[in-house]
């Protein structure tokens, strides 16, 4: 039988302790865990208030992103993209990266992953791409 699950930010759970480090604000994002039937490939949702956003981060197996609801912004080491619903983002395994809402306006996506995570790495342009009329 096949699992379903509806994206909805009124069921989804305060960030877990483990991963509050991963988040420049943990108290303005949630987390959806989602079914996944995919062996060793994690899927959840989450929800960025405005101005939160994680930190930068490798994910050792890649990571994919689906936005589904507001306007937020995934950045590598080159380029800071702002990112709408439908927009999908492919990170490569250990890929340097951020995202999350921009200053002004809540976002929320869906990852699909692998548990692989590394937040020691070096913080790049974070601070400085961050700007507040990014994504106007």
């Amino acid at each position: 039988m096949d699992t379903f699950a509806k994206v909805d930010a009124a069921q989804a759970k305060p960030v877990p302790e483990a991963l509050h480090k991963l988040f420049n604000d943990p108290s303005k994002v949630k987390v959806q865990p989602l079914p996944c039937e995919i062996p060793d490939v994690g899927s959840k949702a989450v929800h960025f208030e405005a101005g939160a956003r994680t930190m930068p981060h490798r994910h050792t197996k890649g990571q994919h992103i689906i936005v589904t609801d507001g306007v937020g912004v995934v950045a590598d080491e080159e380029h800071v993209h702002v990112v709408r619903p439908g927009d999908v983002i492919s990170s490569p395994p250990g890929g340097w990266h951020w995202h999350g809402a921009t200053p002004t306006t809540a976002m929320s996506h869906v990852t699909i992953e692998d548990p692989g995570l590394d937040l020691d790495v070096e913080r790049g342009n974070w601070d400085e791409a961050y700007t507040p009329d990014l994504g106007r």
